[in-house]
């Protein structure tokens, strides 16, 4: 309670002095092809859009991220051709999910893209721009789809330091128009679990980890406060170190904090591996200090209408960001 001072001058304020002690804070802290010495080139050039950076609005456009594999829509000899009910059955869950932004992982080459764009279209659902990124690996890619323009790509480097291996999918980078605001989307498919003769395939994985979280760094240390989606098919689960690799240092500046959401049950798995019918949640989205407060995860969900499975092994990630 604030004591006003009386006004008889034989009254003197009493004056107390309270010691508080200090809080403690607590820190956490072909087809593909074989995993040998694959020459992996130099990043190219940036595609630069004529979009000013700094021209930042001061209002936020609020959208829908969707994260997405789509389980092999491509063409390869390796696995059976994309059956049409399946295809049609990936178009049904995106549009329940009414996307402005879609991140796909296991997409082919970009006629696979625009065969997506073109169902979707059909659908109600106009992606009219996109972004397509690989690695090493000539049949699987990875692609982002958007309501908005793209002001931006950046193609990073794919040689992983001290290692002979490259990133088999690479990292897509691409900045956004979103409202006159940047939002930069870092896409990755990780190095799955499937055991191979000639490496250590988890540590692959955290190699490919590190790498792309060397490259978040550079891109939140040159701005502050920068709104970056970092999202994919990281192949683990989200204590394993290559997860807490891409999420960085705990309550620092560049922490990617995990949406966590879940689906209509209260369960959180977003993959069915089938032949031990075990299910993980291996699919992430997560956010910068920037974009932290504008993902809603009350309207966030792992989309699980019944159609799920006919779709793909895997179920998509939505994350409203308001």
């Amino acid at each position: 309670m604030r004591t006003r001072p009386g006004s008889t001058p034989f009254l003197s304020a009493v004056l107390l002095t309270v010691a508080f002690g200090a809080s403690v804070f607590f820190f956490r802290h072909a087809e593909t092809p074989p995993w040998d010495r694959v020459e992996a080139s130099a990043p190219g050039a940036p595609v630069v859009a004529s979009v000013a950076s700094d021209q930042v609005s001061e209002e936020f456009t609020p959208f829908t991220f969707i994260a997405y594999n789509v389980k092999n829509w491509l063409v390869s000899n390796q696995a059976p051709e994309k059956k049409a009910e399946s295809k049609a059955a990936i178009i049904e869950l995106l549009v329940v999910g009414d996307p402005d932004v879609v991140g796909l992982s296991e997409i082919g080459s970009t006629k696979d893209v625009a065969e997506i764009q073109a169902m979707l279209k059909a659908a109600g659902v106009d992606l009219p721009h996109f972004h397509h990124s690989g690695g090493v690996d000539r049949v699987r890619h990875l692609a982002l789809l958007s309501r908005f323009p793209i002001r931006s790509t950046e193609n990073p480097d794919l040689r992983l330091p001290g290692m002979e291996q490259s990133m088999q999918r690479g990292i897509l980078d691409a900045t956004l128009d979103i409202g006159g605001r940047p939002v930069r989307f870092i896409g990755l498919h990780l190095k799955s679990k499937r055991k191979v003769p000639d490496f250590d395939e988890a540590a692959l994985r955290f190699a490919e980890a590190q790498h792309a979280r060397r490259h978040l760094d550079v891109i939140l240390a040159g701005e502050a406060g920068a709104a970056v989606v970092a999202y994919g098919d990281f192949n683990d689960t989200t204590r394993s170190r290559s997860t807490r690799a891409i999420y960085g240092t705990y309550r620092t500046p560049g922490y990617m904090s995990p949406v966590h959401v879940s689906d209509s049950r209260g369960e959180k798995w977003t993959y069915r591996y089938a032949v031990e019918d075990a299910y993980t949640r291996i699919d992430f989205v997560t956010v910068s200090a920037g974009l932290r407060r504008h993902a809603k995860k009350n309207k966030s969900r792992i989309i699980d209408d019944p159609l799920w499975d006919t779709a793909s092994d895997h179920r998509p990630v939505l994350v409203r960001f308001e």
